[in-house]
């Protein structure tokens, strides 16, 4: 199928006389979840299915936790059905009916998803189409989750001669009648992700898991407490981290600057803790664009975004000239200074990989435009350092904390704010150390080290001498920048 899915194409499998299902009746209980999970998988191996087991018993566990979070007050003993039904190369639609008439989630477009409809944030972005649909018998509602299967065998073996256990036809046919009506939807055209995209780390997701967030699967887990081991101040650190980048995003906002392209977002924090959270409180006209080059990253925020001043797009950094040419740049106003955030990016990239990107950057942005950078420090203890990047090696991924010369080298052909490289100390207390030997800012005697990472606030260098961004831009002589510090204060 090439043609963009429709409820048309879920109805068609459902009724199709090629199609086999299977149901199964679960108590309103949290161990459900699991057995849900187990029925699912089952049944895709029975039908020949294995490849498009991932993703399809993960979604009927999302589903079942949805259909237990919001049953009806009260109905403790409750029970919710879940169905799957294939049609042989095809479709699969996994199914979760349960007795509350209300939405699984509030709508996708709103912000509160982020916190109350985690399990529809993965079904939207790994089923190629899903909707949620009263019940004929008026006891509920049904949401259902469409695959393609394109390339699952159309001959599977004899365990595919299943009929349709009665309970499952009653649940399909309370959700698929012509008579049902849409309550939500959403088409993002993800289709099943690879079979190993739960079972590897994901860098984003580790970070989430580091923040003490709930996106993240037992993959990141494991990963995130090996990191935990080699530097166990890597939580405050990242907390550190985290709010320097809002505080300079705030500060950047006060001074005039207030359209953001964030390269390597990572996962979206709680509402009050993003990026356009902190730009419009300071100046609510803010524009943002997110970019981040994982896919699940982009659509967590296609879901939370809700106003035309946000923008998400999927891109790669190594690629800077399509990702600068990328439709969704288009949204900012090249004729104003623009900040670019790249914190706690460039250590996914090699050196050269970094120039390109800083060169590519430094072209394409307006005068009085700002690179704010939060890069991992190797210099305040570089033994747990070299335990980060181990761990990191061990799970396939390559990472890259520099010290603070590496982390010069990289600029020298921008104009480096004052106070130049701040250390972002564990306590979050802001110490300035631009020009101070890197020996006095490590740590001592195997105490806990002074700082995790280094900021860098850098302009666009600018031989007019362009003052047309306050607070940024360069001063003539004798006059007195303000640093990120003082101008919090202000």
């Amino acid at each position: 199928m090439s043609h963009r899915i429709t409820r048309g194409d879920l109805l068609r499998t459902l009724q199709s006389p090629k199609a086999v299902s299977a149901c199964l009746a679960l108590p309103s209980r949290a161990e459900s979840v699991r057995t849900a999970r187990r029925f699912v998988a089952h049944q895709l191996q029975a039908w020949g299915c294995e490849a498009a087991e991932p993703s399809t018993a993960l979604v009927s566990s999302e589903l079942a936790t949805n259909a237990i979070k919001h049953r009806s007050p009260g109905a403790e003993a409750q029970d919710f059905l879940v169905a799957v039904t294939f049609e042989p190369g095809v479709a699969l639609v996994v199914q979760v009916s349960d007795a509350n008439p209300g939405l699984p989630v509030v709508k996708a477009r709103q912000s509160a998803l982020a916190t109350s409809g985690r399990g529809l944030f993965l079904v939207t972005q790994v089923a190629d189409y899903w909707s949620a649909s009263p019940r004929s018998d008026g006891e509920g509602k049904v949401v259902s989750a469409y695959f393609r299967v394109d390339q699952v065998s159309t001959d599977p073996p004899r365990a595919y001669e299943l009929g349709l256990p009665e309970a499952a036809a009653s649940a399909t046919s309370s959700s698929a009648g012509p008579e049902a009506h849409r309550f939500d939807q959403q088409e993002t055209g993800g289709g099943m992700l690879p079979s190993h995209e739960f079972s590897r780390p994901s860098v984003p997701r580790v970070h989430n898991w580091l923040g003490g967030d709930v996106w993240n699967f037992d993959a990141d887990r494991i990963v995130g407490k090996e990191l935990l081991e080699a530097a166990p101040w890597l939580r405050q650190a990242v907390a550190a981290a985290r709010d320097h980048g809002q505080q300079t995003v705030s500060v950047l906002a006060r001074s005039g600057i207030v359209q953001f392209l964030d390269l390597g977002c990572g996962l979206p924090q709680k509402h009050g803790h993003n990026t356009h959270d902190a730009a419009k409180a300071a100046a609510g006209e803010s524009t943002v664009v997110y970019v981040d080059r994982d896919p699940s990253v982009c659509a967590h925020y296609r879901s939370m975004l809700e106003t035309s001043q946000e923008r998400e797009c999927q891109a790669d950094f190594t690629q800077p000239e399509a990702l600068l040419a990328h439709p969704a740049l288009a949204h900012l106003d090249r004729s104003s200074p623009i900040a670019v955030l790249l914190h706690e990016v460039l250590p996914w990239l090699d050196d050269e990989q970094t120039r390109q990107l800083l060169a590519a950057l430094q072209a394409w942005l307006p005068t009085g435009s700002v690179l704010s950078v939060i890069h991992a420090a190797t210099d305040s203890d570089p033994q747990a350092a070299a335990g980060l990047v181990a761990v990191y090696r061990n799970a396939g991924i390559t990472y890259r904390p520099r010290s603070l010369e590496q982390l010069l080298a990289l600029f020298q052909s921008w104009d480096v704010d004052i106070p130049g490289i701040t250390a972002v100390p564990l306590d979050r207390l802001r110490v300035v150390g631009s020009r101070k030997p890197v020996s006095r800012l490590r740590g001592v005697g195997g105490r806990k080290p002074l700082y995790g990472s280094y900021a860098v606030l850098a302009r666009v260098p600018n031989l007019l001498l362009d003052r047309s961004c306050p607070g940024v831009g360069p001063e003539p002589a004798g006059a007195s920048v303000p640093s990120l510090a003082e101008a919090e204060r202000r």
